[in-house]
């Protein structure tokens, strides 16, 4: 028996197989006709997540609002000290922990003993980034359109994106009562 060895190379007559330039082309034209139709649908996707986000966000925060109010008798964001709107005693008194009167704490001891009702830090606002509050009194207060991520009214207990219809309607929210709760009307200053 004999064995037959390999051919070393290739055979003569035979010519090596590459892509000519129309295979080439008609690749390239497929490719971007793929990446035309993804590209969108994944951007889109990217918009209506952030969208979730931001509802599911504000529900949260309504519902720390709540608790909040359940047990203190009054919404966060009142100045312990003059009754005054104050936005960083709104995140403090969400975050950490209060007395009867309001008053913070970072640590459990007696007598601050209520919450903390959201875990720090403070969401942020998936629209634009931004985490801080605008605490007004009432509803017909202006508040600087985009200067903060949320605006909260103290006397509703309303708590809302800080940014305009056109942007909510951009990421799948349509409904306006984030950005305009009871006539409180974000404005650009």
């Amino acid at each position: 028996m004999f064995l037959i060895p390999p051919k070393l190379g290739r055979a003569r007559g035979t010519r090596r197989r590459s892509f000519t330039l129309v295979e080439l082309v008609l690749n390239v034209i497929i490719i971007a006709m793929v990446a035309a139709i993804a590209v969108p649908r994944v951007s889109y996707a990217a918009r209506t997540a952030r969208g979730k986000s931001l509802v599911l966000t504000i529900t949260r925060v309504r519902c720390a609002i709540e608790r909040y109010y359940a047990e203190h008798g009054r919404y966060p964001g009142y100045d312990t000290g003059t009754g005054a709107p104050d936005d960083d005693a709104f995140v403090d008194q969400l975050t950490k922990y209060s007395d009867a009167q309001g008053n913070t704490n970072e640590t459990l001891v007696y007598p601050y003993i209520y919450g903390p009702y959201l875990r720090p830090p403070f969401p942020t606002n998936p629209i634009n980034d931004l985490n801080t509050v605008c605490v007004i009194n009432s509803p017909g207060d202006a508040i600087a359109l985009d200067s903060t991520g949320w605006f909260s009214v103290l006397s509703t207990g309303h708590f809302s994106a800080n940014c305009s219809a056109e942007r909510l309607a951009e990421v799948g929210v349509t409904d306006v009562g984030f950005a305009l709760m009871e006539g409180a009307e974000p404005m650009a200053i």
